[in-house]
């Protein structure tokens, strides 16, 4: 920390937890203290917080039923190509609708 110029070395001391050393963290010390006091950013900040939990939930619960969609689609695709079942079966077996098994083994096709 010797090479640090000392207000620098200030400004990391009161992110740290220290008291505030000189007038520049005095200063941030107010503004930080002036923010905290004010219930309407208060508010703000909390709704925005509950907003992205919201939006984080939502990704979390479509990231898991995109997931599902592919899993009934790869098992699809193997009972298609293994040739062994009617695809009503397959549909039945995989959850699929009829038309997405039919669209599937069209596309599973060879060209």
């Amino acid at each position: 920390m010797d090479d640090v110029p000392l207000e620098m070395k200030r400004l990391l001391e009161y992110i740290d937890g220290k008291e505030p050393g000189d007038e520049f963290t005095r200063e941030l010390e107010k503004a930080v203290q002036s923010v905290r006091e004010n219930e309407k950013w208060r508010l703000d900040y909390m709704t925005l917080q509950m907003h992205y939990q919201e939006k984080y939930e939502q990704g979390i619960a479509r990231g898991m039923e995109q997931g599902m969609e592919q899993e009934k689609i790869d098992s699809a695709t193997r009972m298609i190509e293994d040739g062994d079942l009617p695809m009503e079966k397959v549909a039945l077996y995989s959850g699929l609708a009829m038309e997405q098994v039919l669209e599937l083994e069209k596309a599973l096709q060879p060209v």
